[in-house]
C-alpha cells in the first residue's frame, strides 16, 4: 500500500489555458472581469485559500505585454494572475491547431476529425514551454503547482526537468480514450513521459484512469499498479485517480431561490406555449450529440403524435470554435434539422423546436433550467458535463427529470437520471415519453437523490479531495 502524500498545506500555483478574469479597456484603466466557467469557480477559492498564483493565457489580450502582472479578485486580493503572452499564429497553431484539431477529437475517439500538422505540434510544444519559463519564475520549493487540461499535457514534464524535486499535479478535464485510440498520437510515448513528469494525474472517473494506466504500460516501461494506480518510475512514484470534477451546488442553490422569486421562469413558459418544456444547453461541437439529437425528437413527433401542439423543446447552442471547418458545417447541419422538423410539425400557435445559437449568462441558463420541466442531456461522449450537475443543483424544489447520455462521465455518478444511448434514437424516443408519463412521486424521488449526490461532492470537494490525494468513491 503506498502512502498518500496530501498537499493540501501548500501554496499552490494553477496553470490553465483559460484565465480566471479577462481585462477589458475601461478609459485608462484595464478592468477585471470574472470568466464564467466551472474550472474558475471551482480553482478560484482554493488558490485563494493557498495565497497561491495563476498563470493563463488572456485571450482579451489586454494582459498581454511580457511581465505584467494581476492582483486578484479586484477589491480583495488573494492571487497574483501572470498572463502568457501569446502570438495570433501560437493560438492558431497551439490552440485551434494541435489542441482542438488533433488532441480533443483524439481523445473523444472521432479519429476521422484529425488534423495532424508538423508546424502546430512545434506550436504546442513552444507554447507549453513559455506557460513552463513563467511558472519557473515564480515558483518556490514547497509550492504545488497544478497543471490544468489537454492544452498543457507537456508541462508536468519540462516543470520536472528544470525544478526536479517540485511537487506537480495535473488534472485532464476530457476523457482519456483506449491505448488502441491514443497511439494514433505522434510521439505518444513522449507524451505520456512527460504527463508521468506530475506527481499527482487525475481523472474524472475510473474508465479513464485505466485507459491511462493501460497506455503506459503497454507504451512505455514503467511499473503500473492498476490496483492502487500507481506507476513507479526510478526515482519515485505517480499517483493516479478519479476526482469528477463538480459545481458550486450552494451558490446555484442560492441563486436559484433569487430567480424563481423574480418571476422569470414563468414569463419564459408563457412564451413557450407548450404543457411541458424540455431543454437543451450545449457548446457547439460534435462530441454533443446535437443532430442526433434533433433525430430523436423528429422520431418523438412522428411516433408520439398525441404531444404534438403539448411538448416542446428548447435548444441552446453557444458557438465554438468557429474558426474550425468541422465546427461551420456542424452549424449548417444542425440549422437544417431543425429547419426542417419545425417545418414538418409546426401548428398555428406552437413551435416544437425553440432554437438559439448564442451565448448565455449563468443567470439566463439558470431561469432555463428552473423554467423547464425536463432537461434531455445527451453527448455522445463527455469528460463530464457539468450542465447536468448544474440542472440538478437548480432544483431546489426537487422536481424536474434528467435524461442523461450514459456516455458522459456523469453517468457514472448520477445514477437516478434516465440513462440513454444517444446513438440508439428509439432509446431516446422511450425515454422523452418515461419522462412525460412519470409520476410526481418518483419525479420527486429520483430528482431528490440526485441533488444529495451533487451536493456531497461539490466542486469545494472536488478541489480539496485532489490536493489531500484522497479519491472519490463510485457506487457500483
Amino acid at each position: 500500500m503506498n502512502e498518500i502524500i496530501s498537499d493540501s498545506h501548500r501554496r499552490l500555483i494553477v496553470v490553465s489555458n483559460r484565465a480566471p478574469y479577462s481585462f477589458r479597456k475601461n478609459g485608462i484603466k484595464i478592468k477585471p472581469i470574472k470568466t464564467i466557467g466551472g474550472l474558475v469557480s471551482a480553482l478560484e477559492p482554493a488558490i485563494m485559500n493557498h495565497k497561491g498564483a495563476w498563470v493563463a493565457w488572456d485571450a482579451s489580450s489586454k494582459s498581454q505585454k511580457s511581465g505584467s502582472v494581476f492582483s486578484l479578485p479586484p477589491g480583495d486580493p488573494h492571487y497574483k494572475f501572470y498572463p502568457v503572452p501569446l502570438s495570433h499564429s501560437e493560438i492558431s497553431g497551439f490552440y485551434y491547431g494541435f489542441s482542438n484539431s488533433v488532441l480533443w477529437p483524439l481523445m473523444h475517439y472521432f479519429t476521422d476529425n484529425l488534423d495532424i500538422q508538423i508546424a502546430e505540434r512545434r506550436a504546442y510544444s513552444r507554447v507549453n514551454n513559455r506557460y513552463a519559463d513563467i511558472v519557473m519564475k515564480i515558483a518556490n520549493p514547497d509550492d504545488f503547482i497544478w497543471i490544468q487540461d489537454y492544452q498543457l499535457g507537456l508541462m508536468p514534464g519540462i516543470i520536472r526537468h528544470q525544478l526536479p524535486k517540485s511537487r506537480i499535479g495535473s488534472f485532464w478535464h476530457i476523457p482519456f480514450p483506449n491505448v488502441d485510440v491514443f497511439n494514433i498520437l505522434p510521439g505518444a510515448k513522449g507524451f505520456l513521459e512527460a504527463m508521468l513528469g506530475a506527481d499527482r494525474i487525475g481523472f474524472h472517473i475510473p474508465g479513464y484512469v485505466n485507459n491511462f494506466l493501460e497506455s503506459v504500460h503497454e507504451l512505455t516501461k514503467h511499473e503500473v499498479d492498476f490496483d492502487t494506480g500507481v506507476v513507479r518510475l526510478k526515482d519515485r512514484t505517480v499517483q493516479v485517480g478519479a476526482w469528477p470534477v463538480s459545481v458550486d451546488f450552494r451558490s446555484i442553490e442560492n441563486e436559484a431561490a433569487r430567480a424563481i422569486k423574480s418571476g422569470r421562469t414563468q414569463t419564459i413558459r408563457k412564451k413557450m406555449s407548450a404543457d411541458k418544456l424540455i431543454i437543451s444547453i450545449d457548446r457547439l461541437d460534435y462530441t454533443k450529440g446535437i443532430p442526433e439529437r434533433l433525430y430523436a425528437i423528429d422520431r418523438f413527433f412522428l411516433k408520439r403524435p398525441g404531444f404534438r401542439g403539448k411538448v416542446s423543446f428548447l435548444i441552446v447552442t453557444a458557438p465554438s470554435r468557429s474558426h474550425v471547418g468541422s465546427y461551420i458545417d456542424l452549424k449548417k447541419r444542425i440549422d437544417g434539422i431543425v429547419g426542417e422538423i419545425n417545418g414538418k410539425y409546426s401548428q398555428l400557435g406552437w413551435t416544437p423546436i425553440h432554437y438559439f445559437y448564442k451565448g448565455l449568462s449563468f443567470k439566463d441558463v439558470l431561469n432555463l433550467y428552473l423554467a423547464s420541466d425536463i432537461a434531455l442531456i445527451t453527448p455522445l461522449i463527455d469528460g463530464m458535463n457539468l450542465v447536468a450537475k448544474e440542472y440538478v443543483a437548480a432544483q431546489i424544489d426537487n422536481t424536474g427529470i434528467l435524461i442523461l447520455s450514459e456516455r458522459t462521465g456523469a453517468a457514472k455518478e448520477l445514477k437516478e437520471a434516465i440513462q440513454v444511448n444517444p446513438y440508439d434514437v428509439e432509446n431516446v424516443v422511450d425515454a422523452i415519453t418515461e419522462s412525460l408519463r412519470m409520476s410526481k412521486r418518483e419525479e420527486r424521488k429520483r430528482m431528490t437523490a440526485l441533488r444529495n449526490r451533487v451536493k456531497a461532492w461539490d466542486i469545494h470537494r472536488w478541489s480539496s479531495a485532489f490536493l489531500s490525494g484522497q479519491e472519490a468513491t463510485f457506487d457500483t
